[in-house]
């Protein structure tokens, strides 16, 4: 859950993020060719960018991931569902074990979105919650979690949002962790809907 250390990739990743087809299928010949780079490179681009999701496997072949903005909404909700889930099963949990690494993610995200940076914000934003989600220690609930709550989705969506925004989901963090594991599932979830569904506006702070 991070930005690509090869630039070229990156590059690519944004474009996609932005309704582009580099190429009328994915194909690692094909990004080679249209990059001037090697065979292998071609290949590693193309596992890169299945395995963070701009990839998608249809039935008899590969496509490119393109999520219609009508739709971004429908994708958020459903993560929001699963991080909803996975909140109630940690006020039935004593999850003190957790929090030391829930609240290193958290601060990693306040300090992001700090710097007003969307894309780099939601990525510390992803990783917090995939710490929550992890935390149940329900491994089907963490497989439907990644599949999911994708890179690709982290830069679409990111392409949408203002340092308001950022700054909305900060607080909504902050008091989200607060009410982790102490029973206020309801209050905590809302918090955590909030970040995904109208992040400006904080539920409960």
């Amino acid at each position: 859950m991070a930005k690509s250390a090869d630039h070229k990739v990156e590059k690519l990743r944004r474009a996609i993020a932005g309704g582009e087809r580099p190429s009328p299928l994915p194909d690692p010949e094909a990004l080679a060719r249209i990059t001037n780079n090697s065979k292998d490179w071609g290949e590693y681009a193309f596992a890169d960018l299945r395995g963070a999701g701009f990839v998608r496997n249809e039935l008899l072949q590969f496509d490119w991931v393109q999520i219609d903005p009508s739709r971004v909404g429908d994708e958020l909700a459903a993560v929001a569902g699963i991080e909803a889930r996975s909140i109630i099963r940690l006020s039935l949990m004593n999850c003190a074990n957790a929090m030391p690494e829930i609240e290193r993610r958290l601060q990693s995200f306040v300090q992001a979105a700090a710097g007003g940076k969307p894309l780099a914000s939601l990525l510390a934003h992803q990783k917090l919650m995939f710490a929550v989600v992890a935390a149940t220690g329900e491994v089907n609930l963490l497989e439907e979690y990644a599949k999911r709550a994708s890179v690709a989705l982290v830069y679409i969506r990111s392409l949408s949002l203002e340092r308001e925004d950022l700054e909305g989901m900060s607080a909504s963090a902050q008091a989200m962790v607060s009410k982790l594991c102490d029973g206020n599932a309801r209050d905590c979830a809302a918090d955590a809907t909030s970040m995904r569904l109208h992040p400006r506006r904080p539920a409960l702070v």
